[in-house]
């Protein structure tokens, strides 16, 4: 028997960056593409500030748990949300906002050296003007280096999730995020995992 499980990501930050966002248009760009997808959250109490995180998991094949332990790939947007890299698997990827984060720890980079670094903040302001789409800078990237859905699905999703006035702004934040990388892995979706022997 082959067991397949979803396909991962976290996307880690803190209240008021938009990582939630940032989800919530990625699950429904996996909807529109017809996979079968669960998204949840985990936040503090405190509106802004507190640590926060979106984990999506997506498959072709109905998701049968809907929690992960480890995650394909991860976005990390605050200093404070580094050590979440630990749960990244072997090889996964990272995409962080090296505004804040100046370098991943090096027992991280043992897991996988497939770390993109992209100073989204600093680019928010000095290109839009606005630091709140750094979320969309780093899901560019992320979707660009995945390949887990194109491009023209997630501006679907950006249009149902996001205040019409704001549509343009997150498109082109999203299309210049994904300039920043030329790195592509293309990871299937669906990961095989090795049948063990014996309790089945």
């Amino acid at each position: 028997m082959v067991m397949n499980r979803p396909f991962s990501i976290r996307i880690a930050g803190i209240g008021g960056q938009g990582n939630l966002l940032a989800g919530y248009i990625l699950s429904r760009a996996f909807v529109f593409a017809d996979k079968y997808v669960v998204q949840t959250q985990n936040y503090s109490e405190q509106v802004r500030g507190g640590p926060s995180y979106c984990d999506v998991l997506v498959s072709s094949e109905p998701i049968l748990y809907p929690k992960a332990v480890v995650f394909d790939s991860l976005i990390i947007m605050h200093p404070s949300m580094v050590g979440h890299a630990k749960f990244v698997a072997t090889n996964g990827i990272i995409v962080y906002d090296s505004t804040y984060i100046k370098d991943i720890p090096s027992e991280f980079k043992r897991i996988t050296k497939r770390i993109i670094e992209i100073p989204a903040s600093r680019l928010a302001i000095e290109k839009f003007g606005n630091v709140m789409v750094s979320n969309m800078i780093l899901l560019g990237a992320l979707v660009k280096s995945t390949a887990l859905v194109d491009f023209e699905t997630l501006f679907d999703a950006v249009k149902e999730e996001v205040n019409p006035k704001y549509y343009e702004l997150n498109v082109e934040a999203i299309k210049f995020g994904a300039s920043l990388t030329d790195k592509v892995y293309k990871p299937r979706i669906e990961r095989k995992r090795k049948r063990t022997i014996g309790f089945e």
